[in-house]
């Protein structure tokens, strides 16, 4: 595939608020906090909008407003991309109660938050964005599936795509059975060419040979088993603006590989 560049970024997570902190963590002016989780407020969504929003929506309006604002770009401009291993947990676990109560009832807001896409719905409206919208999960591999995604639209079509990711962890009695410990969301602007503030080339390509899940040492380690914060290994990597490769897992007996520099 033909080289992509990355643009800007968003990035939230407990004690990563925004890009600006993640560079710093990556360049080593800082060090990773013990820091509660976010509670993103997107100024996206009206007040009473926030309130009736899936955290999911939140987290993604919150990041892809980020990483548009850092590149001067209009809100309707970009195509969009959203990928996420997890969905929307907590509002699978409040639709069983509610299918479980007697009588049954059900919240119609729930019922529409529970669909897969509900965030790049959120975003459409309220961003008032009319460019095409896709919305992927590829369970462990979500980011990697994700930017290969948003990647080749930007090839195909030359023209700027968003990339989202995000995950949330599941209540319980879920969690057990998909443990991710922490929320993460990023989002990435890519570009045909050389723009933004970070105006970081990739190129991307799958090869054979599974590996194992890479976290480098730097970064905080309650988010390792978290799927969307795979998109730390290539933000990394820019941020330091060196060059660089990373390899991601990728489905059966493959991998992502990609080489990063300026």
């Amino acid at each position: 595939m033909k080289p992509v560049w990355l643009a800007s970024a968003g990035v939230l997570g407990p004690g990563l608020p925004d890009w600006s902190a993640a560079r710093d963590l990556f360049l080593g002016r800082s060090r990773p906090a013990d820091a509660p989780d976010p509670e993103p407020a997107p100024a996206l969504l009206p007040a009473n909008e926030r309130r009736r929003a899936s955290g999911p929506a939140r987290w993604a309006l919150t990041v892809g407003s980020e990483a548009l604002a850092a590149a001067g770009a209009q809100t309707e401009d970009p195509a969009l991309v959203f990928s996420t291993c997890g969905g929307d947990g907590m509002i699978t676990h409040q639709i069983c109660e509610a299918l479980a109560a007697q009588p049954p009832q059900m919240s119609p807001t729930r019922f529409h938050n529970s669909v897969h896409n509900a965030p790049a719905g959120y975003w459409s409206i309220f961003a008032r964005s009319r460019a095409p919208s896709t919305t992927l999960c590829g369970y462990e591999c979500s980011f990697a599936v994700g930017l290969l995604e948003a990647a080749a639209q930007v090839v195909a079509e030359q023209r700027p795509v968003m990339l989202v990711v995000y995950d949330l962890p599941y209540p319980e009695p879920m969690r057990a059975l998909w443990p991710v410990a922490r929320p993460f969301a990023a989002a990435l602007l890519l570009a045909p060419g050389p723009a933004g503030n970070i105006a970081a080339r990739l190129a991307i390509e799958l090869a054979a040979g599974a590996v194992e899940r890479a976290w480098p040492e730097a970064l905080p380690r309650d988010l390792a088993d978290n799927p969307a914060a795979q998109a730390l290994n290539v933000l990394a990597l820019a941020a330091r603006g060196a060059g660089g490769s990373a390899r991601l897992q990728y489905f059966g007996a493959s991998h992502m590989a990609i080489r990063i520099g300026a």
